[in-house]
Parts: C-alpha cells; structure tokens; sequence
C-alpha cells in the first residue's frame, strides 16, 4: 500500500505562519514597537494572510491525502471523527484556559445589562459547539478559535465539495480556482470602496464561513498541478520556489496598508498556492531549510501556538506584570515581556502536543476504531484515504 508523502517542509510553513499570527496579535503591544521600521510594520500589519494560508492548505492536504493519493475507501462519518480527533482536544483545553478570563471580564463589568449576560453564554456555547463564526460573537471568546469554526464548516463540506473539484477537467479546475480567487478578493474590494459598512464587514463578513470557503476550494484546485510540477527539472523548481517564497515577502512588505483587508481576505492566495505547491518539493535550500526536522517538529506543535496563544498570552502578562510590580493587565508591556513570550507559547505549545493532544488523539482514535466499523471492499465512498502517516503537513 502507497503512503503518502510526509511533506515536512510545509509542516515548517504552518510553524512561520502561526507566528506570523502572534507577532500580528503582540507586537504591537511592546513599548519599543514605536522604533520599529515602517517596512517591516507593514510586513507584521499583514499577519493575519497567514489565517488565508490555513484554509489553502486544508483544502490542499485533504485533497491530496483523501482523493489524489488514497487507496481503500473510508466513510464519511469515520473522516469527520477523524478531523474531530484532530481538532477538538486543544481546541478545548484553550476554551477551558479561556474561561477563567471570561468570567473576570464579565464580573468587573458591573454595569453590564441582563442582555449581556445572555450574550456572555451564548458566545462560550457557540464557541464550544464551533458554530461562532456564523455569528458577530464570532471573536467573542478565544479570538483566533474563529478559524476553527471556519475549519469545522469546510470539513463538512469536504466530502461532497473536494470528489467533485477534483472530477472536474483541467480547464474548469483552472476557472474553479480563479473564481474562487476572484470571490473574496472581489468582495474585499467593494469594502475598501466604501460601498459595505464597516460594522458589517467586520460583524457578519470577515469570520464568515461562507466567505472563506473559496480559499479552501483553491487548496482542493491546487493539487491538480501536482503531477506537472513533479515533472519539472530540480534546478527549475528550485529557482521557482526561492522566487515565490521571496515574492511572497516583498508582496507583503511593500502591500499598502490601506489595501490591507484585500491582502488579507484572498488577494495573496494564488501566491500562497504557489508557494504550497512549490514545498511539496525540498531540494532548495529555502525548501531544506524549512523543511528540515526542527522545524518540521515546530509544525507539528503550530497548532497548539495558534489555538493557545490568547490564554498563554493573558496569564503571562499576568505573572509578568506582578513581578514588574504593575496592574495585571496592560495595553503596553515592556519589549521583554514580548520576546520572551514567543519561546514560552512555542515551549507550551510543544508540551501540549507532546503529553496531551498527541495521547488524547491516539486514544479517541483507537475509540473511533472500535465505533465505526470500515466499509467492505467492494463499498464506495467519496472519501478515499491512505494509511496513518505520522504527522503530515496538516492543517488546522
């Protein structure tokens, strides 16, 4: 039986871009961030692209595993426990870090109305049940778990989404995925033209399901230039790979802040395909590089830094802050207390990994072993999958 490829140096990807992520949500919080150069504010400003990066790759990775390379058939309901299995364990240790800081908010907003109470509930079981991003509580507990709310809505669709993307000729493939471009792309242009209200956009639009959607069907899409790229000479995608990876930073240092929400919502996608596509392939030295095993075993924890960096970040400040005889929380920290918070999520994150999400996903699959039986053989399925590899480059 064929396995499929570790691609280790997208694994380093998912670890850079989930810092890409914290830098964005912290840096701007030390108080040496004033003396930081325009050009590389720019380059953090455009952080949050990398959410854009997380919903290309899924489609790309489930694709690929379940429908490009797989060779015996799994049930749909056996693939949905398996992305819960996935998901949900450090989802739930963040949602039960963050609810020490719920409560406190709630409890020193002594003004706050019946209604906001309700609201209070209803946005941890919405966040619980990943449903908030249907919704303006879409950030209200545990911001960046968001996406994992999105995540949850394109796993679901995957089984009838991806068998049919990936049935589709290479033309309409290549107008699935400029379509798919165009969408969110086109939708940030008419809000950077002032024709959507900004309390709109950022309420119903931004987190929506809905509008993230076509970066997933992109990933799916992508897969299809697999077999050309592996066909390509070594020292020709070598020179590609370095020129994508390098136009990627230069798009993101020299992008308009202005124009920032169409970077963000679609606008560097094709980009980030090209650069998915491109480290499938390691022998550049930036491919090497970052997919060598250090960083592969950072990628295997980036979950854990993105979905745990709000909780980390609250009870450090905390802990920081009483030793620098100040009140608990700040807007600005000073510059040491962000450095030295990188180290501290990563090394929190790769504990959890290592001793809680790593055992807890082993058990509750041999549990889902036992719950759903396989198909027979001569069953079918949209859903195909090869063996258990150890961690391939998975999204979020």
């Amino acid at each position: 039986m064929q396995k499929s490829e570790t691609f280790t140096a997208l694994n380093g990807l998912r670890f850079f871009a989930a810092l890409c992520v914290v830098i964005f949500h912290y840096a701007p919080r030390a108080e040496g961030y004033s003396r930081v150069p325009v050009v590389v504010k720019n380059l953090i400003n455009e952080g949050p692209a990398a959410v854009g990066f997380f919903f290309i790759l899924s489609g790309f990775v489930l694709a690929y595993r379940h429908l490009q390379s797989g060779v015996r058939v799994r049930t749909a309901t056996t693939f949905y426990w398996a992305r819960f299995v996935r998901l949900y364990p450090a989802y739930l240790l963040a949602f039960l870090l963050f609810i020490p800081m719920a409560v406190q908010q709630d409890l020193s907003n002594t003004s706050s109305p019946p209604a906001g109470r309700h609201t209070f509930i209803l946005s941890a079981v919405l966040s619980c049940l990943m449903l908030q991003a249907w919704t303006p509580l879409a950030q209200a507990w545990n911001g960046p778990s968001w996406s994992l709310s999105v995540e949850a809505f394109m796993y679901l669709t995957f089984p009838f989404v991806g068998a049919r993307l990936i049935k589709l000729s290479r033309r309409k493939t290549i107008f699935a995925f400029l379509a798919s471009w165009l969408i969110p792309s086109g939708i940030a242009c008419v809000y950077e033209a002032h024709r959507i209200d900004g309390s709109v956009w950022r309420a119903y639009i931004t987190n929506n399901p809905l509008l993230w959607m076509s970066l997933f069907v992109m990933g799916i899409c992508a897969t299809r230039m697999l077999p050309a790229w592996s066909d390509v000479r070594t020292s020709t995608a070598n020179i590609i790979s370095s020129a994508v990876f390098v136009a990627l930073i230069l798009l993101a240092l020299l992008w308009p802040r202005a124009w920032s929400d169409i970077f963000v919502t679609g606008g560097i996608a094709p980009v980030l395909a090209a650069l998915i596509v491109c480290f499938t392939r390691t022998s550049g030295w930036i491919t090497k590089a970052i997919g060598a095993s250090f960083f592969n075993r950072l990628g295997e924890a980036s979950y854990s830094v993105y979905i745990l960096q709000v909780p980390v970040w609250h009870y450090w400040q905390e802990l920081t802050n009483h030793m620098r005889r100040i009140p608990a929380q700040t807007g600005i920290v000073a510059t040491w207390q962000m450095v030295a918070f990188v180290p501290v999520l990563i090394l929190t994150a790769m504990v959890t990994h290592r001793f809680l999400e790593s055992p807890l996903r082993g058990w509750l699959e041999k549990r889902g072993r036992t719950l759903f039986r396989p198909e027979a053989p001569q069953q079918r399925s949209s859903i195909e999958s090869t063996p258990t590899t150890p961690e391939t480059a998975e999204s979020f």
